[in-house]
Order: structure tokens, then C-alpha cells, then sequence
């Protein structure tokens, strides 16, 4: 009699007990770093209330644990043993590429999603990992969209590629090569740019600087001495104050690819509540809107259904708008936008 009346008792309980969906959010949370840390907290903490204040995901509200990094690859680490042992269902993080690259593998393994705000690094989706999705730019990407504006301009015939063959320029060149395979490359020497004296140079159309700012105001100063109506492109590596300074009037009419502001296409009734709309706050709070959209589609409980859903190309309404992944997990339409130097300042087009 007492057993039945304890089972009918838990019984009774158990509709009253609504389930938890447990995400983490990982970064520097402490520490001279952690004002990047706290902007992806508070975007997914104000997205967790705005989704439960609906009821939640199918009926099961949002909980969040946190995983303070510190930007320590071995940290990160311990971090993701914390998140797998709480069985968290989406990772929003971590901020830096380090912690993002140490652990992707283990989240990946636990069949856990892994949404990250902020990592631009093309490794971070180059890995082959079901499980990893990017809301930031890819870097190399840009590299497609300086080709297709190059071609856009009529001046994709005659394309140099200015590069200094160092690893953080190498994917960009690739990339570029890749959509332009007939520009000539030029590699020249870090730190001591100098063109060279090919007379191909004088009637390029346009030249990719895939350089440091410094290197590539020198390049640019070169150029200018021998070919003044050359369309000039570059990645936000020139988008560096030194770039305009040590390049002077070289620089003006040089385009520049850069990282949209979030805050840029978002709806101002939106994020008028929101404790900060700074840095990657919008991202993470994304993050979260975009594992929600997964788990109503497909079993929250199964990394791998609502991965593939999202890699489908499946469109997902949130606070910057409606997106879209790729297969390799990366956005179908990259938030990059275009840049000019004009007089010494940087002009959005």
C-alpha cells in the first residue's frame, strides 16, 4: 500500500516537472578577456529568456551552464569534460580559435552541436566535423568575394596576386586562385616589400594585396609609380589605419572587404531590451535562436538530425535576420561588406 501510494505520488509529481534543454556557453569569462566572454553571455542569456517567455522548445525550457576558458586551449578542454558531463545539447562558443579548435573534436564525439559567435579562422569549419556551425565570417571568404568584384568591374583579365606567403595570408591566396586561377601570383618578402621589375605589372587590370598593412602600403605605393589606373583589393588586413597613413594618396580607391556589423541588420524594436548588442552579443544570441529552429524540426536529443537539418540549407528567422549554413558549416551568405580608402579614411561603398 505504502509502494503504491509513493508511485502514484511520483506519478502526480511528474506532470508538473517540465524537462531542461542545457546549453553552455564557453569563453573568457574572467580575466583581462572577459568583456568578449560576457558579450557572448548575455546574448544567450537574454535569447534563453526571450525563447522560454514562449515556452521554451516543445514544451521544455532552456537552462545554461558556463565555462570560463580563459582563451587556454587546456582549459577549453576541461571546460568541454564539464559541458559532456552535464550532457549540454549545444555549445554557443568559445570565443577564441585556440579553445574553439581543442575541443570542436570532443563535442563532435559526444554528439554535441557546437555554434560559435565569433571564430573566423577557416579551420574551425575545414575540420569535417557533422557537428560545427559558424555565425562569424570566414576569413577566405573573402577572398571570393574580392574575385567576384573584380570580375563584377570588367577587370578580371589581367589579376596579380601580391601575397607575402606567410600561413595567415596563405588560405586567402588559395581561395583567390581558386575563383581567378589565371591571376599571377607574386610573392614578395615580409617586412621588406618591394615590386618587382616585371612589365606584366604595368598593364595589370587589378592587384589582390594579400599582404600586412604596412607591407601593403608599400606594395600599393610601388604600383602606383607604374600603373595608376589598376583596380587595388585587399582583405581586411587593409583596413589598418597604418595602411591610409604610410600609403598616402596610393591608398585612395583601394577596396577593402570587412566584418558587417551585426547591429547593421538587425530590427531597432528587437534589441531594444537586450543587455548589450556589442561585439558578438547578436551572434550568440543567434546561436541560440538557430538550435532552437533545429530542435522544433528535428529530436533535440540528436546532434546528428538537426546538424544535417541545418546543413540542408534550411532557413532560420533570427534577430539579424533570416540565415543559412552550407554543408561545411559556415553561412551561405557571408557577412562581409565593402570598404574604401578615400583621403586617408575608410569609407563604407
Amino acid at each position: 500500500m505504502r509502494l503504491l501510494t509513493a508511485l502514484l505520488f511520483c506519478s502526480c509529481f511528474a506532470h508538473h516537472v517540465r524537462a531542461e534543454i542545457v546549453i553552455g556557453v564557453a569563453g573568457p569569462l574572467s580575466g583581462q578577456n572577459a568583456v568578449y566572454g560576457n558579450e557572448l553571455r548575455s546574448g544567450v542569456a537574454d535569447a534563453v529568456k526571450a525563447i522560454n517567455a514562449k515556452g521554451g522548445i516543445n514544451g521544455e525550457t532552456l537552462t545554461i551552464v558556463e565555462g570560463d576558458d580563459a582563451c587556454d586551449a587546456k582549459r577549453a578542454i576541461e571546460v568541454s569534460k564539464t559541458f559532456i558531463s552535464k550532457d549540454v545539447r549545444l555549445v554557443v562558443g568559445h570565443f577564441c580559435s585556440s579553445a574553439s579548435l581543442a575541443t570542436a573534436p570532443a563535442y563532435n564525439a559526444a554528439g554535441i552541436l557546437m555554434l560559435n559567435p565569433s571564430v573566423t579562422a577557416p579551420d574551425l569549419t575545414s575540420k569535417s566535423l557533422w557537428n560545427v556551425f559558424r555565425l562569424a565570417g570566414r576569413d577566405d571568404a573573402q577572398a571570393d568575394i574580392a574575385a567576384a568584384r573584380i570580375k563584377a568591374d570588367g577587370q578580371g583579365a589581367d589579376v596579380v596576386v601580391v601575397t607575402d606567403g606567410q600561413a595567415d595570408t596563405a588560405a586567402l591566396t588559395k581561395r583567390f586562385l581558386g575563383a581567378l586561377p589565371n591571376a599571377k601570383t607574386l610573392t614578395i618578402k615580409a617586412g621588406s616589400a618591394k615590386l618587382s621589375d616585371d612589365p606584366g605589372l604595368i598593364v595589370a587590370s587589378a592587384f589582390y594585396l594579400v599582404l600586412q598593412a604596412t607591407d601593403a602600403a608599400a606594395i600599393a605605393s610601388d604600383i602606383r609609380k607604374i600603373n595608376t589606373n589598376a583596380l587595388l583589393v585587399g582583405p581586411d588586413l587593409l583596413q589598418s589605419e597604418s595602411f591610409g597613413t604610410r600609403a598616402e594618396a596610393s591608398a585612395n580607391g583601394t577596396l577593402v572587404t570587412f566584418l558587417r556589423d551585426s547591429l547593421s541588420v538587425t530590427n531597432n524594436s528587437l534589441v531594444s531590451g537586450l543587455t548589450t548588442t556589442e561585439g558578438t552579443a547578436l551572434n550568440a544570441y543567434a546561436a541560440v535562436e538557430v538550435f532552437a529552429a533545429a530542435a522544433k524540426n528535428r529530436d533535440v536529443n540528436d546532434g546528428r538530425a538537426m546538424a544535417a537539418w541545418l546543413a540542408s540549407g534550411n532557413e532560420v528567422s533570427t534577430i539579424m535576420g533570416s540565415i543559412q549554413f552550407n554543408s561545411t558549416g559556415d553561412l551561405q551568405k557571408q557577412p562581409y561588406v565593402w570598404y574604401q580608402w578615400i583621403n586617408g579614411a575608410l569609407v563604407a561603398e
